[in-house]
């Protein structure tokens, strides 16, 4: 009798003890100043428009997001597009999420990605269009480094490097949506 309620007891603990969902992400630690969302991001400011005067869209489009959230995890965004003059269009979105970890110290901040997904746009081949979630060898983890300053827009701005010593930077907003 003791054997049997010892085993029930042990099950009793075990399922109540485990933790149920794999998107659970342990979050690290983020510099509070760098809370919230920063876009880097390019367009085109022209337009193509084709020779019947039907709108062809954006010729090139890029930008960068960090979502950077109090609870130690982030988003990343990266969205690429083309079209060219005959109005075949490429797009390309790329979304990972995980945990980040700030190190004041040394400026810097690490991403390694708990999950993400890759989509492709080819208009003029959608054979090759795809749409399917990273393999767990492609989800590498990147260290960045960076400064928060005030910019010319009077607002902080991310200014990131790749190397603590690049003289190249990419200069990141802070962005809603």
């Amino acid at each position: 009798m003791k054997t049997i309620l010892l085993a029930l007891l042990s099950v009793a603990v075990l399922t109540t003890s485990c933790k149920k969902g794999t998107d659970v992400i342990p979050g690290g630690h983020v510099d509070t100043k760098a809370v919230g969302k920063w876009m880097y991001g390019s367009f085109a400011m022209g337009d193509f428009w084709s020779y019947d005067g039907a709108y062809q869209g954006k010729p090139f489009e890029l930008a960068v997001v960090f979502d950077f959230k109090e609870n130690g995890t982030y988003e990343k965004y990266f969205v690429a597009s083309t079209r060219d003059y005959i109005g075949c269009r490429t797009e390309s979105f790329s979304y990972e999420k995980g945990s980040v970890d700030f190190n004041e110290t040394d400026g810097s901040f690490t991403t390694p990605p708990a999950e993400g997904k890759y989509r492709g746009f080819y208009s003029c081949i959608p054979s090759k269009n795809i749409n399917r979630k990273m393999e767990r060898s492609e989800l590498k983890s990147q260290t960045y480094y960076y400064e928060l300053k005030t910019g010319s827009n009077r607002q902080p701005n991310l200014v990131v490097r790749f190397n603590p010593g690049d003289v190249n930077t990419s200069t990141f907003l802070p962005t809603s949506w």
